[in-house]
Parts: structure tokens; C-alpha cells; sequence
């Protein structure tokens, strides 16, 4: 292999990567696709690396001009690991995800959301939308919540066969208690809570089970009993290892009823039996849950002893952790101390806020499919994802110019030109047109005895027209500009840090609407927000 062929896997993989090859993932590749070079790796890293460094001191269009003269890179064919897991034999499945809605889904929602959809898919099944939304006082719902869930759901590709809503059941769950209070399966526990926790930590009864429950019931709801004074919990095995198992409550008395569909009622059960005795009628198959909520399996099993029922099958996956995307707690957070503009807010991991930067649904899915669902807890950077969408958004994104704290520059015998600069550099998708003379507006700071090159346009040095062909050997460093004229229009970019950038762009981003994705030239992919006659406000996707 000789010195061109090495600089084409060079450029190939600079431009894949944002301007900068990387030593290792070229000499990987290099490798995978030449195996009889793997005893050579020590003499060849070192000219490797020299090229490398060569291609690194490009710009990214030198580098991708350069990569188009080379030939593209001959690559092996990718093969997508299958990572749906074998089900076996299955007829009629059913799957659920089951979210609180007292927030926008979350990218934490995402997993099993989608993975529940995968799932469905591939075995042909049912896939039940269901709002677990019982809890009134702690984690209220968001009455907005119910339509954000199916709106962003419907953006992903997610189309539910059904939605249910827990809170429009009571009367069903309580039906069932009544059924099981008479099998025995269930009582109204009086004994305060740290009373009772000490009792279970002892494996011991209380003689609350020896009352007579159907009274005891009923005067939870016609308030013989204030909030925190009877609880209705499940007869389990009092021995059961992990004392959280032990007779666990399902249903409480609610003093502050804070819920948006149903203010009134104040008995209300817990997640672990509404979503037991759900399962069961909905006909669920196959569950796909945190293991952080493996517990919940424990305690269900006993409700459907109790009933002569059959338990649906469980997978779980470990914590997604991304970074810089925020829990729904810690946006709650902020939207109380005032730190964020909403749920769409660009800083947040909400599919709201990933869609208000021009991410891809797509993305976002390939994304989750190449995560998986195993248990262990998953680590990743939000470059991860932001490289799924790049690879998605690259081939069909416009380009334009974004000049950030324009200066204004004299380049003196600049010719006047009338120039016209591609909309995307491999396609044909068009041009944007400029007349320059000799002021320009600039971000970059201006060093002498610099050559420099405007892109599109012509080179420069120590503020003088230098020559208008495009030539490798010459080194000129590559810098985007504006004419100074009034055509010019006002920018601002809302990034995912909560700063502002302000600036100039071209005048041929009028005619973008709102909602489109674009390329800034040097600066990353944007969507436009907003316009109006005085500024155009873009939001900041990732480089």
C-alpha cells in the first residue's frame, strides 16, 4: 500500500469526523480491510501518522475536494447486528409502555418506548399506549402531558393500537380490590407507617389483618380515615426475602388531590397494582421495564396467585445515561428556579428540545436500536447520538454562511465579483448568489503575513487581493465572510448551553421556512425557530 492510498483512508475518515482523522480508527480500518498488513502496523503507524497530521492542518473542504479528485474509499459492507432478543414462538403479543405524564417523554422514555415498538414490529403484535397516572400528590400529571406523549410518540414512528388512561379506571381497581379483600389476599392496614415498617422488618404480623376488611374498606372512602391513617396492602409472604416485598400497600387515602382529570376522588391505587391488574386485562405478553423496577415483578406475582392469572414475560434494560441530557426530574428543577424557557428548551434531552434543534426521528431510533436493552447500565456521550443524525442529515442539509460578532475588513485591489456558492458541496442542489467588492464582514482574527482564503471567493494576505484560484500548495487558511451590504440579515442562535450567538447571515436565508435544517458553514447544523422582518433566531443542533 503506498502513500495515496493511505491519505485517501486519511481524508475519508477527516471527513467523516468534523475536519480531524483519527490515528487509531485509520489504522483499524486500514487493517480490516487489508489483513496482510497487520504484521507491518509498527513500521507503517509513523508514516500514518505523518499523514494524518498533514490532512488535520486542512480545512474540511480542501479536505473533501481533495477526497473527490482521490476516489471514495472502498469499504467493506456493513452488516447491522440484529439486537432484537428471541422471543420464540409468540402469538399475539402484546407490549405497553407505560409513562407518568407529569412532563414531556423524556429521552430516558425513549428506550422503551421504541424498544416496546421494535418488539411489536417483529413479532406483528399489539403495542398499548398507557398513562400511568396515579398518583395525584407527589408527581401530579401535566394536563398538557397526555398530547405531548402521543405527539412526540407519533414523531418517532410510534403508532399505539390503544391508550389507556389509569385514572379514568378507578372504579375497576376497585372492583378488584373488594375481590380480593374477599379471597383474603388483602387488608387495611391502621398501624402507623413506622410501626408497620419495623414489623415487616421483623417478619411480624399486625393485628390489623383480623379486623373486618370490607368495613375497614369502605370507610377509606367516606372518611372515617384521614390521609396516612389506612392504607390497603397485599397479604404476601411475611418471610419474603426483601422486606420491600412484605405486604406491600396498594392503595392510599390522598389529602392533596392535585390530578387535572379526576380532582375529587381520594382513594387512589398504588403503580404496582394498577399496572398488575391493567396487564392482565389488556392481555400484555411481554413486558420490557428498568431493572431498577424488578421489585414490581415480585409484588405483582402474589396478585396473580391470588386471581389464578398468568404472569407476562419481563425483560429489562439498565440506565441510559447521556451526557448533558437531564432527567424529568432535574427539568422539573429547572423550570421552577426559572433556568429554562420550557420543555423544548434547547439545554433539556427532551424529544421536544432534540426536535427544536433538527434532529432526525430516524436518528433517534437508530440511535436507541444500537443501544439494545441489556441490563447493564449504558454510558454514552450526546456526540454518539449527535454522529447518528449527522450521518442521516449530512448528504441533504443546505450550507450557508454565519458570520458570529461580525468585523468589518478592506481587502484593497479585490476585484468586484459576481459569485455564486454551492448550496451543498457533492450535490447539485443549487446556489446562493453574492456581488462583493471590496469590504467584508468577518469573524476570524486577521494575522499578517497570513495567507488566507474566502471560501467560494478568492485568497488574501495582510489585507491585499492576493489570487483567485484555489491551490492546495499554497496553504491559504480557509475563512467564511459576508459583503458588506444591506442585504445582510440579523441572526441569532439559541445553544444548547443557554448562551446566544449573534451575528450575520446571507440574505438567501430569507427564503428558508420555519423548521428547516441547515448547515452554517465552520459553525454546525441549525433549525430555524423563528422569523420576522428584523432577525431570523436559529437553534443550535450539534457540529
Amino acid at each position: 500500500m503506498n502513500a495515496y492510498e493511505i491519505e485517501r483512508f486519511v481524508l475519508d475518515n477527516a471527513v467523516n469526523y468534523d475536519g480531524k482523522a483519527n490515528l487509531g480508527s485509520v489504522i483499524g480500518a486500514l487493517m480490516g480491510l487489508h489483513p496482510e498488513l497487520r504484521n507491518k502496523a509498527k513500521e507503517l503507524t509513523p508514516e500514518i501518522k505523518k499523514i494524518v497530521e498533514k490532512v488535520n492542518s486542512m480545512d474540511l473542504e480542501e479536505q473533501k475536494k481533495l477526497l473527490r479528485e482521490y476516489g471514495a474509499v472502498e469499504k467493506p459492507e456493513k452488516v447491522e447486528k440484529d439486537k432484537m432478543p428471541e422471543l420464540g414462538e409468540v402469538k399475539n403479543l402484546v407490549v405497553r409502555f407505560a409513562p407518568n405524564p407529569n412532563g414531556a417523554i423524556s429521552f430516558g422514555h425513549c428506550r422503551p418506548a421504541l424498544w416496546n415498538w421494535f418488539v411489536k414490529e417483529r413479532y406483528k403484535g399489539k403495542y398499548l399506549l398507557r398513562f400511568d397516572d396515579t398518583d395525584p400528590q407527589v408527581k401530579p400529571p401535566v394536563k398538557d402531558a397526555y398530547d405531548w406523549f402521543k405527539e412526540d410518540l407519533k414523531w418517532l414512528g410510534v403508532k399505539p393500537s390503544k391508550v389507556i388512561v389509569q385514572s379514568k379506571r378507578l372504579k375497576t381497581y376497585y372492583k378488584y380490590a373488594q375481590e380480593l379483600i374477599n379471597l383474603r389476599g388483602a387488608y387495611v392496614c391502621t398501624c402507623k407507617s413506622e410501626k408497620k415498617r419495623e414489623l415487616l422488618h421483623k417478619s411480624m404480623k399486625c393485628s390489623c389483618e383480623d379486623a373486618y376488611q370490607t368495613e375497614r374498606w369502605k370507610g377509606m372512602f367516606d372518611g372515617k380515615y384521614k390521609a396516612g391513617e389506612a392504607v390497603l396492602r397485599v397479604k404476601t409472604d411475611i418471610n419474603a426475602p426483601n422486606p420491600a416485598v412484605r405486604d406491600w400497600a396498594a392503595f392510599r387515602i390522598v389529602s392533596e388531590n392535585k390530578h387535572p382529570l379526576d380532582s375529587k376522588s381520594i382513594v387512589w391505587p398504588l403503580l404496582n397494582f394498577a399496572s398488575a391488574i391493567d396487564d392482565h386485562e389488556f392481555k400484555v405478553t411481554h413486558i420490557i421495564r428498568g431493572i431498577d423496577l424488578s421489585i414490581s415483578d415480585d409484588r405483582q406475582k402474589y396478585l396473580y396467585n391470588y386471581f389464578g392469572w398468568r404472569y407476562p414475560k419481563t425483560m429489562y434494560h439498565g440506565k441510559l445515561l447521556v451526557e448533558g441530557i437531564k432527567s424529568t426530574s432535574e427539568t422539573v428543577k429547572l423550570m421552577e428556579e426559572g433556568k429554562v424557557t420550557g420543555w423544548d428548551d434547547p439545554s433539556l434531552g427532551t424529544i421536544k428540545s432534540l426536535r427544536r434543534r433538527g434532529f432526525s426521528a430516524e436518528a433517534v431510533r437508530k440511535f436507541m436500536y444500537d443501544v439494545g436493552i441489556k441490563k447493564t447500565d449504558i454510558n454514552v456521550s450526546f456526540e454518539t447520538l449527535a454522529s447518528f443524525n449527522r450521518e442521516l442529515i449530512d448528504a441533504k442539509t443546505e450550507r450557508y454562511f454565519f458570520v458570529e460578532n461580525p468585523q468589518k475588513i478592506r481587502v484593497s485591489d479585490a476585484p468586484d465579483l459576481e459569485i455564486e456558492a454551492p448550496l451543498h458541496p457533492d450535490l447539485n442542489m443549487g446556489v446562493r448568489k453574492f456581488n462583493t467588492h471590496q469590504y467584508f464582514y468577518i469573524s476570524d482574527k486577521i494575522e499578517k503575513g497570513i495567507l488566507y482564503r474566502f471560501m467560494h471567493l478568492f485568497n488574501f494576505t495582510n489585507g491585499k487581493y492576493h489570487s483567485a484560484e484555489m491551490d492546495k500548495n499554497l496553504k491559504a487558511k480557509l475563512i467564511h465572510w459576508l459583503p458588506v451590504n444591506d442585504t445582510n440579515v440579523n441572526v441569532s442562535i439559541l445553544m444548547n448551553d443557554g448562551s446566544v450567538k449573534k451575528g450575520l447571515g446571507e440574505s438567501a436565508l430569507n427564503g428558508l421556512k420555519v423548521g428547516s435544517v441547515i448547515q452554517f458553514e465552520r459553525f454546525g447544523f441549525v433549525r430555524l425557530d423563528s422569523k420576522s422582518d428584523k432577525e431570523l433566531v436559529f437553534v443550535f443542533g450539534h457540529k
